[in-house]
């Protein structure tokens, strides 16, 4: 048996190969019928006309059909899902968003809130986003408890209500604490 030279995909020649290590190549995909091979000291032709280097057809099992089952035999089982593993609905995506509104609205207020030029614009984006996130979690807490399973994100739902809620009872605390304040500025400025 003769070693060959190939020209690889790069269109560059190497070898010499023995006969395995080309169908080897071939087996992997590597090189292809259509791919040029030599003997050495001879002339470039296709690998697929070269017998020796191809390799034996792969044959197919031949497929039975299913032989009838004994009489008597047959016991079906009911499917028992394996533990450990349950496939959760998907998130409600207004539980998602109203959770996302309402934790903003205190990275907003508690951090972006003391930065020059941006506190300006996020003091009164905090005041926004808090109103909305509480009614995109109401929404998705009524929509999941009629969705009959189908959709999860409760816990992220409840998040966004006490999130925005605690902070609008915080704003309107301190509204209040002003107009108390100012109230009895007033009462003792009087002559």
């Amino acid at each position: 048996m003769a070693d060959y030279h190939i020209i690889g995909g790069d269109g560059k020649e190497y070898g010499p190969y023995p006969p395995e290590k080309i169908r080897e190549l071939l087996v992997e995909n590597r090189l292809r019928a259509t791919s040029q091979v030599r003997p050495q000291g001879g002339d470039w032709i296709a690998l697929g006309e070269v017998p020796e280097l191809v390799p034996p057809p792969v044959t197919q099992p031949t497929l039975q059909s299913n032989p009838p089952a004994p009489q008597g035999s047959y016991n079906p089982q009911a499917y028992v899902a394996p533990t450990g593993y349950t496939q959760q609905p998907p998130n409600n995506g207004l539980a998602v968003t109203g959770m996302i509104l309402g934790i903003s609205t205190w990275v907003l207020s508690c951090c972006c809130g003391f930065v020059p030029i941006l506190g300006i614009f996020a003091r009164f984006l905090s005041l926004a986003t808090p109103i909305a996130g509480l009614i995109c979690s109401l929404i998705a807490r009524s929509q999941i408890k009629q969705s009959g399973g189908t959709q999860g994100g409760e816990g992220m739902a409840l998040a966004g209500i006490i999130t925005s809620a605690l902070y609008l009872l915080l704003v309107l605390v301190g509204i209040i604490l002003i107009l108390l304040g100012v109230a009895a500025f007033t009462q003792f400025s009087r002559p």
